[in-house]
């Protein structure tokens, strides 16, 4: 058989289930037709082939990106992006450069500021009123989990001294009780519900922004966990870029959940689920359950008690989002539907909530095969690790902040040294043959190569080329291994970022591995990754991306 492509002259590793690493793999009609030696390879090179010479370096499966907010980073897109920035002067100025740049906007939107800048009460409005009073300025944190509005935005939402804290949310408050300009976890959407949703114009070109982006780090689909988050306009967006034959990636998401309501929620999503599922693709079949926060807001659930916690009660433990019975009742009626959860669980205690329900749902319903995902895990009590392997649950942890910097010492305060030097494991999940996947939480990471989530993981520490979280590199403490006993294997690290995401997206028939039969989306490393340096992996870059057999990305 004559292919289209052939690949030849290096490694070729497979993420098939035995690891192998060949030295060929040959592409016809977008399928993978040969996968082995490079003599072999000889019987499929015609005069039109295509043969790329490896050169020594390797070919990979795509990624998939397990964790992200593709939707989301449309604030970055269409509005200011403050990723890279450190200090509230920085922010200050990019939006009044940006505004200077954008006359006759009606509001500013942006996103990417550190939390870590704002211990504490969190950002002031005082500081986006020296960019204007007149028009609404609504910027979001790396992590997503709080909002910083300056005075406009506030009066728009109507929010004063009198307005209470909603539920699973936090007004931050000056000396008199008025609001100070930060609004955490479910008091976002005061300020949010009171702006206009972006244009589902706005949204495609944030969508197509980020495919762009994730072809130049080898990704060939994504999973947006939250895609609802700003309204359907989002999803009408990637309904139509699918029509329109504008996706060169598969795209994923899921809808919210409310924990203020009841099963009966169910019904809306199975009926949207039908209307958003007539495309190639895009697809979205999973719901997401919030259970709870960060622990820089102090609202991650705890098992113990939080060490630190100024305007808390003593012995908070953080925020339970979902009542115990509410959440079984939820899942057990998504889980009836068909739907796949994915949990948010920072703390060890919404991992315990998560596992118990599941549990529950599986007792209830019967074991199916479901792919429930409990993502992030920045803390797990080592008893629940195991149950992930028992209930069939996937692991979607993300190795890009299993390092010591700011935010470790932040939340070290938060939660005390021995838990925090405790925090991210990934090596026990593996060693429990849990089905563990990688994710950056896109924008959070702001640049989620798939090398620098592989080199955090093999070393637990911040690499020289990345590292946004830290302040003064040239710091010692900064390049001690946070928790050296979870670093992890290369072949490990690899599946993470490409089978296992592609299990976790049931697209593992299709993608993921390098195997005869399935879709030819690969990726060329610049460098041969089983000879390279460990503290080198990071530095790795994209030569070339392929999805469906075609070059979506080339260096």
């Amino acid at each position: 058989m004559i292919s289209d492509i052939v690949f030849q002259g290096g490694s070729v590793y497979t993420a098939d289930k035995n690891r192998t690493i060949a030295q060929a793999a040959a592409v016809k009609n977008g399928k993978i037709v040969y996968v082995g030696d490079s003599a072999g390879a000889q019987e499929y090179i015609g005069e039109e082939t295509q043969v790329i010479n490896l050169q020594g370096k390797t070919l990979l499966p795509s990624f998939f990106e397990g964790h992200c907010h593709y939707a989301a980073a449309t604030n970055a897109v269409v509005g200011v992006n403050l990723a890279g920035m450190h200090t509230a002067e920085e922010y200050v100025q990019a939006c009044k450069s940006y505004l200077r740049e954008h006359p006759g906007i009606v509001c500013l939107r942006g996103q990417g500021y550190l939390e870590a800048c704002f211990p504490g009460e969190g950002p002031k409005k005082e500081l986006l009123d020296q960019v204007s009073r007149d028009i609404p300025i609504v910027l979001l944190p790396e992590t997503l989990h709080s909002l910083w509005a300056n005075s406009k935005a506030i009066q728009l939402a109507g929010i004063t001294a009198d307005t209470p804290d909603p539920k699973n949310g936090k007004i931050e408050r000056d000396e008199n009780g008025q609001p100070s300009g930060c609004f955490r976890e479910g008091a976002q959407h005061l300020i949010l519900d009171a702006l206009p949703e972006m244009s589902v114009e706005e949204y495609k070109k944030g969508i197509l922004a980020y495919q762009e982006m994730a072809h130049s780090l080898g990704f060939t689909g994504a999973y947006d966990a939250w895609l609802d988050d700003g309204g359907r306009n989002v999803i009408y967006a990637l309904r139509q870029l699918d029509q329109e034959g504008k996706l060169s990636m598969r795209l994923r998401g899921a809808y919210w959940l409310n924990p203020q309501k009841g099963p009966e929620q169910i019904d809306q999503i199975v009926a949207w689920r039908q209307e958003d599922n007539n495309g190639n693709l895009f697809q979205i079949n999973s719901v997401k359950f919030f259970l709870d926060g960060i622990l820089e807001s102090y609202t991650a659930l705890m098992l113990e008690p939080y060490c630190n916690c100024p305007g808390y009660p003593q012995g908070w433990k953080g925020d339970r989002i979902w009542d115990d019975d509410n959440l079984r009742a939820c899942l057990l009626a998504a889980d009836k539907a068909g739907l796949t959860a994915h949990f948010h669980c920072y703390g060890d205690g919404a991992v315990r909530q998560a596992l118990d329900a599941i549990e529950y749902v599986q007792n209830t319903n019967g074991k199916r095969d479901a792919r429930h995902c409990i993502t992030h895990v920045f803390l797990a009590n080592p008893q629940d690790i195991p149950r992930f392997k028992e209930l069939g649950v996937v692991a979607m942890l993300n190795s890009y902040w299993a390092q010591i910097d700011e935010t470790f010492f932040l939340n070290g305060k938060n939660i005390g040294e021995h838990r925090e030097s405790h925090s991210f494991p990934m090596e026990s999940f593996f060693k429990a043959g849990v089905v563990t996947a990688n994710a950056s939480d896109y924008p959070i990471t702001a640049v989620p190569s798939p090398f620098i989530g592989m080199e955090i993981g093999m070393t637990r520490k911040a690499p020289d080329n990345y590292h946004p979280w830290i302040f003064d590199y040239e710091n010692p403490l900064y390049h001690q291994p946070l928790w050296p006993e979870e670093r992890s294997g290369l072949e490990d690290m690899i599946d993470s970022f490409t089978i296992a995401p592609a299990y976790a997206n049931f697209v593992e028939g299709l993608s993921g591995s390098i195997e005869v039969g399935k879709n030819a989306d690969l990726v060329l490393a610049d460098k041969d990754l089983f000879s390279a340096d460990v503290e080198d992996i990071a530095t790795i870059q994209v030569e070339k991306t392929l999805f469906l057999g075609k070059i979506v990305y080339e260096r």
